[in-house]
């Protein structure tokens, strides 16, 4: 278990000081055209077992992945990150398209040479490989343009690249689709030229590679045969490999503007990239082969690199660069609080179901105290909002709705100090009073209301109003136990006991006991004199009523407490 104190959070956002994020930056969360991004995965891989099949992954991809730069102008320019930049980014799809000549292969886009070579490749993708063992990296081999003063055939050359001992031991000589473990640290091909001779056959993969885009207005057009093509995917066979490109082009549709969208004479053209990471957060893919993008932004790849983690047991540990892609997803959600709530509430069960996600979105002044077990996500400030979310191990609490009010209204009178002082002030209160469950407290002052707050309400909880502040308090994660409650339906005064107890008078509960709780593995005698002693019932499970239970009346006259596992 940890506890996180949000003393960050108190300072830079509590006093209302930080600007929106500025709209080119939000843009290149879907669309990067830097040489630098805002994302790192270079061992993404290493969250997923051996015996995960690479068709079931979803892999982030690039187009013509060495054309990062403009040798032939923004026709044929498609990215803006140099390999390595892309593999370390989280890229594990490479699009590389080889001209035959002189017996060698350079690296073109259409007839444009992109000043790299085959050479250039491997040695790059191996060096990534040797530092990132884990990982495995994809790499259509394609011949592009025309031959020149060859003596052998493309096949051949391919042979003489793989057979050279720097790179033999890493180019993965099979041509069906592995699983994870059996490729771990090696290239595997796509092969696009010789029909299957040399890795997985081109021919053999589902397919979507319309990349004709004859002018801005079809872009939507191409996006919706991605669409299909990823509800395809979703439905399709577990074993088939499934590609993807989300790239399109022409003279008058140039790569970025497809891939990111323009504005021209006030008439704006949405990106494919931007409807990709829509579609991709919003949680309407579980599984989404390789995407192969142009200019992909650090958003957008985070998105797709999540549907992985869904592969995970929900039991497992969320992997430590969560935190990364929860960040950057976080600049597609938008809206009020209420409407950024429910867009992370979409992503995170999508991306990580199974477990106990509390979710806030949170704008200007507020403070926050909160425990959590296991992951703690937030976000930068998004257009003067933050999202934060965090996991717990249940969301059971003991402590009545009634009895939580009472005690909070008692409490609020002798707070001060800003949101965060006043968060974390009742939060020490809380965890003192009822020290057997977990509390989180969020403290806003006005303006308050969904526009501009809003949270997850799990377990039980209260939330009220006292001049300029609202105060919401949610109680979770109780432990096992056995928990006697002052009145009934689980209400008034609680203790905890995982032990016998002689005489409950030691505890101030002589003859109080109205109802029971019981967490976790445990049963509890309950007798109506000291040291277990007259009258006694057994149960393993909760009583919302004593009375209830045969052999009364039991009510207000529990003295003692035999507890057993």
């Amino acid at each position: 278990m940890s506890v996180l104190r949000l003393r960050h959070i108190l300072v830079s956002l509590a006093v209302g000081l930080v600007a929106a994020a500025p709209s080119a930056l939000a843009r290149g969360r879907y669309y990067n055209d830097s040489g630098s991004i805002e994302t790192t995965h270079p061992s993404w891989m290493s969250w997923v077992s051996n015996s995960t099949s690479l068709a079931s992954l979803s892999i982030p991809g690039t187009h013509d992945t060495m054309a990062y730069q403009s040798y032939g102008g923004s026709l044929t320019q498609t990215q803006s990150l140099d390999l390595r930049k892309q593999l370390d980014a989280g890229v594990r799809a490479l699009d590389i398209r080889c001209r035959h000549i002189g017996d060698r292969f350079t690296i073109h886009h259409g007839v444009v040479y992109l000043h790299v070579n085959f050479d250039d490749v491997l040695r790059t993708t191996i060096q990534f490989l040797n530092d990132n063992p884990t990982e495995t990296v994809v790499m259509r081999v394609k011949r592009e343009h025309t031959e020149e003063d060859i003596t052998r055939s493309f096949s051949q050359t391919f042979e003489w690249y793989r057979d050279q001992p720097a790179y033999s031991p890493y180019l993965w000589r099979g041509s069906h689709v592995p699983t994870l473990g059996e490729v771990r640290g090696r290239i595997v091909v796509l092969d696009d030229f010789a029909g299957g001779a040399y890795g997985i056959p081109w021919g053999a993969l589902d397919l979507q590679d319309d990349w004709t885009v004859s002018q801005l207005a079809d872009i939507d057009d191409k996006w919706n045969k991605v669409r299909a093509h990823l509800d395809r995917t979703q439905g399709g066979a577990p074993s088939k490999l499934f590609v993807n490109f989300l790239s399109g082009a022409s003279a008058m549709a140039h790569p970025l503007h497809v891939a990111g969208g323009i504005n021209v004479l006030g008439i704006g053209y949405r990106g494919v990239n931007d409807f990709a990471i829509d579609h991709l957060v919003g949680g309407y893919a579980q599984r989404a082969g390789i995407l192969m993008m142009d200019f992909p932004g650090a958003g957008l790849i985070d998105a797709i690199l999540a549907l992985n983690v869904r592969l995970l047991p929900s039991s497992a540990a969320l992997p430590p660069d969560f935190g990364i892609i929860f960040r950057n997803t976080a600049h597609t959600v938008g809206g009020d609080a209420e409407a950024r709530w429910r867009g992370t509430r979409a992503f995170l069960q999508n991306a990580a179901p199974g477990r106990y996600w509390h979710i806030l979105a949170l704008k200007r002044e507020w403070g926050g105290w909160m425990h959590y077990e296991g992951a703690f996500l937030q976000s930068d400030s998004v257009d003067e909002y933050t999202h934060l979310a965090f996991t717990t191990r249940t969301v059971t609490s003991v402590v009545g709705p009634a009895y939580l009010a009472s005690y909070v209204n008692g409490q609020l009178g002798s707070l001060s100090g800003g949101a965060g002082d006043r968060a974390t002030q009742l939060h020490g209160r809380l965890s003192a009073r009822f020290p057997f469950q977990l509390w989180s407290v969020v403290v806003k002052r006005a303006p308050g209301g969904l526009s501009n707050w809003a949270y997850s309400d799990y377990g039980r909880g209260y939330k009220t109003s006292s001049g300029d502040y609202t105060y919401a308090v949610q109680g979770y994660s109780a432990g096992d136990g056995v928990y006697l409650h002052e009145h009934g339906g689980y209400e008034g005064n609680v203790i905890r006991l995982t032990s016998s107890v002689g005489n409950l008078g030691d505890f101030g509960f002589n003859d109080v006991t109205s109802s029971v709780t019981v967490l976790g593995s445990y049963q509890a005698t309950l007798c109506e004199h000291a040291f277990m002693s007259g009258r006694c019932f057994s149960t393993s499970s909760s009583v919302d009523s004593v009375d209830s239970v045969a052999g009364g009346p039991w009510n207000d006259r529990i003295s003692s407490l035999a507890v057993s596992r």
